[in-house]
């Protein structure tokens, strides 16, 4: 019968269950307990109650380590009960205990370890010997578990074995089993972290009253036509003339003069208007050197001025540079006045367009001026 009232030791539960429950680890714990004895049936003394405690620590998730005593007192069997010796066991053991469940108010645990027990019988000399225990048990939480101190409900069975041969009234090497029931008070567990609380959604704003929605038009985009052009609604330019004029080049030189670059921004004005047109540069020379010299000069003056204009945003592929030499003059080549008009690069449009007239003009005065500086003096025959 008391084997079996001890044995529902181990399924108390606590008596109020933890809402919350938290890790456990680094924490140090006491535990102080009532303890039941069922000692070896070889033992001359009956089985009693005893007092047991445990200091421990909690070294890693589910892990403690504990130092355990035990003392009890069992009197002798039979008519001398009350008058013959008693058997007084005292251990003290270090323990390990690995628990279960780690988020549960139940945790069962299992516990094994080794220490030294004093076995005195009577008035007579305490026996020093050593023993090992192992056994199972259970932690109920008696309130919220995460708090730095806490508390929770033990219960457990251990098997006792004690190492001793040879001495009078011991059995050779007993084995005991021993309830325990207590409390178990832990100091500096982990707390858990403060929840976030979210700052309260803003009011939603108040719908606005429905009215009538008119539908404005975009304003329209700025227009900005090249000057003295003629644009439609769309500014779009219309029966417009495009006036391409041809720029002159110094004695022997593709650099362009400061009116030459004058002259081509105009131009370049104008032809960015009508991106579609297709214009042929054409480069020429005076009569001085001779065909094959001039030929090549003509195409590399036709060049640079491609290239301008390519750098002032026309299309490369719109635009046809080459060279014709001395073969269309457009002056006499015996002033100098009219080779320079002859040292030129004029603009040719190779597709027609609708409401679109090319002009095309010679150089400007300015041009012409610049392109008479550096001539060396030609020798008369």
């Amino acid at each position: 019968m008391k084997r079996l009232l001890l044995s529902g030791l181990l399924l108390v539960a606590g008596t109020a269950a933890a809402a919350d429950v938290w890790d456990d680890t680094g924490a140090v714990y006491l535990s102080p307990m009532l303890q039941y004895t069922i000692l070896d049936h070889k033992r001359d003394f009956r089985d009693d109650f005893g007092v047991g405690a445990a200091l421990g620590y909690n070294f890693a998730p589910n892990f403690a380590l504990e130092f355990d005593y035990s003392n009890g007192s069992y009197k002798i069997k039979g008519p001398e009960e009350n008058s013959g010796p008693s058997d007084q066991l005292r251990a003290l053991s270090l323990d390990v205990m690995y628990k279960f469940l780690p988020h549960s108010i139940f945790r069962p645990y299992l516990i094994a370890g080794a220490g030294e027990l004093q076995d005195r019988i009577g008035g007579a000399d305490t026996n020093r010997t050593w023993m090992a225990e192992a056994g199972v048990g259970m932690l109920t939480a008696l309130g919220a578990q995460s708090g730095s101190a806490r508390l929770q409900l033990r219960t457990e069975a251990k098997y006792r074995r004690e190492f001793i041969q040879d001495t009078a009234f011991i059995p050779n090497n007993p084995g005991d089993v021993v309830f325990g029931i207590g409390l178990q008070l832990s100091f500096g567990n982990p707390t858990r972290p403060a929840p976030v609380v979210a700052a309260p959604a803003p009011a939603p704003e108040p719908a606005p009253i429905p009215r009538e929605v008119v539908a404005v038009p975009p304003p329209p985009e700025p227009c900005h036509a090249p000057a003295g052009f003629q644009v439609d609604a769309n500014c779009r330019i219309i029966e417009q003339t495009i006036v391409v004029r041809a720029v002159d080049f110094e004695f022997n030189s593709t650099q362009l003069t400061a009116p030459a670059q004058r002259t081509l921004d105009e131009v370049a004005a104008a032809l960015l208007t009508q991106p579609e047109l297709n214009v042929e540069i054409q480069g020429h020379t005076d009569s001085i050197g001779s065909d094959a010299y001039n030929l090549n000069l003509s195409q590399r003056r036709a060049q640079s001025v491609k290239a301008y204009l390519v750098g002032r945003g026309l299309n490369e592929t719109a635009l046809t540079a080459k060279g014709y030499g001395k073969a269309k003059p457009i002056a006499g080549n015996d002033t100098a006045e009219g080779r320079a008009q002859n040292r030129r690069v004029a603009f040719e449009v190779t597709n027609g367009l609708a409401h679109v007239t090319v002009v095309k003009e010679g150089a400007t005065d300015a041009s012409t001026q610049a392109a008479k500086q550096g001539e060396p003096p030609i020798k008369k025959k």
